[in-house]
């Protein structure tokens, strides 16, 4: 199947796509699906990160104070 044709096909058609069309289009939304889930996972690995490193922080902070407070 030529490009044009996979990328003639809309959804709202009235014709039923054929199985090569319909595989094509199941692999790009597993495609986007991963892609997307790749990104989310980015994003909650940077938050992770970003507040991890703000928990040592206040731990520091306060063990510090309580070093402080001590002499």
């Amino acid at each position: 199947m030529s490009e044009e044709q996979m990328n003639s096909y809309r959804l709202t058609s009235m014709e039923e796509p054929g199985d090569e069309r319909m595989a094509q289009i199941m692999r790009e939304v597993a495609e986007d699906a991963r892609e997307s889930s790749r990104r989310a996972a980015e994003r909650v690995a940077a938050g992770i990160d970003i507040a991890a490193e703000q928990a040592k922080k206040q731990v520091s902070e306060i063990l510090n104070r309580l070093n402080n407070a001590n002499k």
